[in-house]
């Protein structure tokens, strides 16, 4: 009786700082920015989201363009984000109000997750109280107040996790999995490595025993995707692409400046037109060159400057962006207690990377029933989805944010004995 007491009062703490944490972050960020619409305008990345749900809450158009003609700029965004923030703009039109409104999306969508994993499993309370921490993982909290899509990506991607977890062999597939892994690399392609990875590990459990089912989910996940390219090639008659920046982020991640220039901070604002030089001059000087047609010189010019490489150069810009991806420590300074503490978190994720190499030289075989079992395939899903984008692309403390959320998930669930008996300890004191 009174262990439960005391259980009961520490998950109340638990709540309590939580709420303290996410509250005095929210009230210093929100209490000292500048969140007229002319400033979010001028930000960037997040600016030009914002631009879009404007856009497509007064016109009912995807573009950036202030009209109901849809353009091709707008395509440099994924439309998950877009269409989901301008939902947001039939309640307020105040960016601030929206980012207030977009945190509580957030949480709600989080908070349930967390519920539902907690209800479907057999854990303590106090490790439900573990699982809330997430409400505050500092790179997560970072984005959270922004306008731009990484905080969004990382419910997505813990939502797919949690809804992964659930496979069991006795249980059908969950037609869940395809449309919410479809919406996360909708959302962010960054994500697409590793929603590939964790989807594939789900068909191919399912095969053998629900085959059309499992098929059927499979081309469920590709249709949603294919969609958008479908799309745009239908609209502009420019060919089937994804994004137009699809070509300036092939060339900003391989180009000569990359081994002496990159770094984990800002490798997204490197000069893309570095590989414009080559292409032939009078592919350049075409009189009907716009965003789609440059982002594919970018591409093409991209995969001349690769091929002009030796295999040893080629490798040796590879490990630089691979270093880049995988060293918790910014590459240039960052200050601020919450970039500091997310420091402390990447290191713990590293760590998670080490337990799953550890779990992986054991050859146990998987146990589906184990949801420690399950969270090391979601962390090897990461890690390849990680390795593989830095090379493809790049990746760096931005991107790799979309990850936070589930990384910090598997590491409570992978150590989960040793996370409760250390609670346990502290409040027995």
């Amino acid at each position: 009786m009174i262990a439960i007491r005391r259980n009961k009062l520490v998950f109340v703490l638990t709540i309590g700082f939580i709420l303290l944490i996410k509250s005095y972050f929210l009230w210093n960020t929100f209490h000292n920015g500048d969140f007229s619409e002319t400033k979010i305008l001028k930000s960037g990345d997040a600016g030009h989201y914002f631009k879009i749900a404007k856009n497509l809450s007064e016109f009912k158009s995807y573009a950036d363009n202030g009209t109901s003609i849809a353009n091709e700029s707008a395509t440099w965004r994924p439309p998950v984000w877009p269409f989901t923030l301008s939902l947001f703009f039939y309640i307020s039109t105040h960016p601030l109000a929206l980012l207030i409104l977009k945190v509580l999306f957030e949480t709600f969508l989080l908070v349930t997750a967390i519920v539902y994993f907690y209800r479907k499993n057999n854990y303590s309370l106090i490790f439900f109280g573990a699982l809330l921490l997430l409400l505050i993982e500092p790179q997560y909290l970072k984005y959270s107040v922004t306008f731009l899509s990484e905080s969004f990506t990382a419910v997505l991607i813990l939502l797919l996790s949690i809804l992964f977890m659930q496979l069991q062999k006795n249980k059908a597939p969950n037609v869940l999995v395809p449309i919410v892994a479809a919406i996360t690399v909708m959302c962010h392609p960054v994500s697409v490595f590793f929603v590939v990875t964790l989807l594939g590990i789900y068909l191919l459990f399912h095969l053998k025993n629900h085959i059309k089912r499992t098929l059927l989910h499979g081309l469920l996940f590709s249709l949603i995707v294919l969609s958008w390219p479908m799309r745009n090639a239908l609209l502009f008659n420019k060919g089937f692409y994804f994004t137009a920046s699809q070509g300036s982020a092939f060339s900003k991640s391989w180009n000569e400046k990359v081994l002496t220039d990159f770094t984990n901070v800002d490798g997204d604002l490197a000069d893309e037109n570095l590989n414009l030089k080559y292409i032939e001059a009078k592919e350049l000087k075409k009189p009907n060159n716009g965003v789609l047609e440059y982002s594919k010189l970018y591409q093409k010019g991209t995969w001349n400057y690769i091929k002009s490489l030796s295999f040893s150069q080629q490798v040796k810009t590879a490990l630089r962006k691979l270093k880049s991806n995988f060293n918790p420590f910014p590459e240039k300074p960052k200050t601020g207690f919450f970039e500091s503490l997310s420091v402390l978190f990447r290191i713990i994720y590293l760590l998670v990377f080490v337990q799953l190499l550890i779990h992986l030289l054991n050859w146990k075989k998987i146990d589906f029933n184990s949801q420690r079992d399950k969270a090391f395939l979601v962390v090897l899903a990461v890690l390849l989805g990680q390795t593989l984008m830095s090379i493809y692309i790049y990746t760096g403390l931005r991107f790799n944010s979309v990850y936070s959320l589930t990384l910090l998930f598997c590491f409570l669930l992978i150590n989960q004995r040793w996370v409760t008996d250390k609670i346990n300890r502290l409040t027995n004191k």
